[in-house]
């Protein structure tokens, strides 16, 4: 990426602004704070837009039909129109519930009748009160108690002609009477429901809303920017950051129309964005990065190669099922021939299934059953030393321990990739030694956890010699700057506080070797797991009828457990080897900006 920092005339803001914008390569530095009446039009066309779009349900599938900013405002209008009625009916409701609750004691009675017994002489009010002072009451007035609770009298005192009332507060006539209320209760939750009803008709058509504030996002943008830029007299300026391949086309399209531009290397201060660009095959991993919404940052490695091999390699391995794997690859192109177009998700699942199984074939894993594992010529695909079920191979083979062996040897070598990416990255820095140092140590260390995990021994003596040195390298050069002199450095590397720090880190090279087992473990639970949903089903599918379906229906729900379990399990194991083990050792943080360019997309 280059910095670069457009200056020129505020007479020409506004062609100035379209042809950077036209071009299409300038990310801007910064998200411009700028104010006028325009920008706070769009905001609000675009909150109307975004509120209406919220509420449609994204389950529904799209229909796809021409774009228009008149079509768009309509369906946005209706739908905040719907939103307004269903607000009104649910506050209608809710008070029709109230008067419910506070009305249900009297009973179903006419208000409208009680203005008729007063015009005829008689006039009825109601009284809520302690059953003391309902007794009370009625010793002087005339009383009709309607219901009694524990502790409180519901009743009406009935008076004729000009006779006063007591002087206690009555409650308040309601409107409408409990027939009434139920009747408009009902009214409101169908008004209510044909609301949702529209709603959900209309959420086929929320593609118009996202195109409408995709839009309004860029007309955002470029107001933002307009009204926010830098001014000095009767110059206006801004800074942004393109990438390196466009610089000649941006000094080119600045000379032509007489800006002046500075294209400069970015500072480490800079919030410089990062633009991946791998091949095709390498592109194959970016549907996973989506998904987890990361990105390297612009000072660190692209990893995608690395990510793909060894995420294929972990999917493998915790699936562990080749019976499933030709599920997904199944599933994968009946997908595919569906959506009539293919793309890096849908090469990434025929990568992912394919691996999947390679390592069930090899393994002779099929839906976790033996028997499918001892057919001809699937027996013949099957390692024995990494069997599923080895006991088929003979009593002596035990798979478990070599696959615990692979584990450890796939940890060791991509942690060992992960220091010498760093040592070429960090070249020719004398700090790059260090990872040398990190890297025999790991080489060391590795056999020591062979021999705590899988008790072989005993440990090379070059192990333990492979450990020191690593230990010096990583002392001598661990705190090695630039300008800095070297005895310096390796006193600086001599402070109690950090080699404290170094001890735990050592430690830390120990327990990320061993976490790669969740690899086996985790696999071999979801083995155990088919083969005892195998097991349940069996007697039952040798009965005919009923039984048959319930073996068929506990095969079924079965093995979709095991499948969403193994799922999950990809994301809590599989992504975390390569997000913290792996990346960790990379030192990579995953803190980039993706690079958005400032442009004008075509209008739909």
């Amino acid at each position: 990426m280059k910095k670069a920092s457009f200056i020129f005339l505020e007479a020409e803001k506004d062609s100035a602004l379209e042809k950077i914008r036209k071009a299409g390569v300038v990310h801007l530095e910064q998200d411009f704070a700028g104010s006028s009446d325009t920008l706070t039009s769009l905001n609000a066309a675009f909150a109307r837009v975004e509120k209406a779009h919220m509420v449609l349900d994204p389950k529904v599938k799209v229909k796809t039909e021409s774009y228009s900013t008149e079509a768009a405002e309509s369906l946005a209008s209706e739908i905040l129109q719907l939103l307004d009625s269903r607000k009104e009916s649910e506050d209608k409701r809710s008070s029709i519930a109230s008067d419910l609750v506070k009305w249900e004691p009297w009973g179903d009675f006419d208000p409208s009748e009680i203005s008729i017994l007063r015009s005829r002489g008689v006039d009825l009010r109601f009284y809520e009160m302690t059953k003391p002072k309902w007794s009370e009451l009625s010793q002087t007035w005339t009383t009709f108690s309607v219901k009694e609770t524990k502790t409180s009298v519901f009743g009406i005192v009935a008076v004729t002609g000009d006779d006063p009332f007591p002087e206690i507060e009555a409650v308040q006539l309601p409107e409408f009477g409990i027939s009434e209320l139920k009747q408009q209760m009902l009214t409101e939750e169908k008004s209510m429901a044909d609301i949702e009803e529209r709603l959900l008709a209309l959420a086929e058509r929320r593609e118009l809303l996202e195109k409408r504030m995709g839009i309004l996002d860029q007309d955002i943008q470029y107001e933002s920017l307009r009204s926010g830029l830098g001014d000095e007299e009767s110059l206006l300026y801004f800074t942004g950051f393109i990438p390196t391949r466009d610089s000649e086309n941006i000094k080119s399209l600045a000379a032509d129309n007489g800006w002046a531009v500075l294209l400069s290397e970015p500072t480490e201060e800079d919030l410089v964005p990062s633009l991946v660009e791998n091949n095709k095959v390498v592109t194959t991993i970016k549907p996973l990065f989506d998904i987890l919404e990361v990105l390297p940052g612009y000072r660190e490695m692209d990893i995608s190669l690395d990510f793909l091999i060894s995420f294929t390699l972990f999917f493998s391995m915790i699936i562990g099922d080749a019976g499933y794997g030709s599920l997904f690859l199944i599933i994968t192109i009946l997908m595919r021939f569906k959506f009539k177009k293919g793309g890096p998700g849908f090469n990434l699942m025929y990568l992912l299934s394919t691996g999947a199984i390679i390592w069930g074939a090899l393994t002779g894993n099929w839906f976790g059953s033996i028997g499918l594992g001892n057919l001809e010529p699937l027996k013949g695909l099957v390692i024995p030393q990494i069997a599923a079920f080895p006991e088929i191979f003979g009593a002596d083979i035990d798979s478990g321990n070599t696959i615990k062996y692979m584990c450890f040897v796939i940890a060791t070598i991509q942690l060992c990739i992960a220091r010498f990416k760093n040592f070429i990255f960090r070249m020719p820095s004398l700090q790059a030694f260090e990872q040398l140092g990190w890297l025999s140590m790991l080489l060391g260390i590795y056999h020591i956890v062979l021999f705590l995990v899988l008790g072989i021994s005993p440990i090379p003596p070059y192990a333990l010699r492979m450990i020191a040195g690593g230990l010096l390298a990583v002392i001598v050069f661990g705190q090695q700057e630039k300008g800095v002199h070297f005895l310096k450095g390796v006193l600086k590397g001599l402070n109690p506080i950090g080699l404290f720090n170094l001890f735990l880190d050592s430690i830390g090279l120990l327990s990320d070797i061993i976490s790669y087992i969740r690899l086996f473990a985790v696999g071999l639970a979801s083995l155990a797991i088919a083969v005892s949903f195998n097991t349940m089903a069996a007697p039952l599918m040798q009965e005919p009828g009923v039984a048959m379906i319930g073996g068929a229906l506990i095969l079924l729900l079965g093995h979709s457990l095991n499948i969403v379990m193994g799922a999950l399990s990809l994301i809590v194991h599989g992504v975390r080897l390569n997000m913290l083990e792996y990346s960790g050792h990379l030192d990579m943080e995953w803190s980039g900006i993706k690079y958005k360019p400032f442009q004008k997309a075509l209008r739909p």
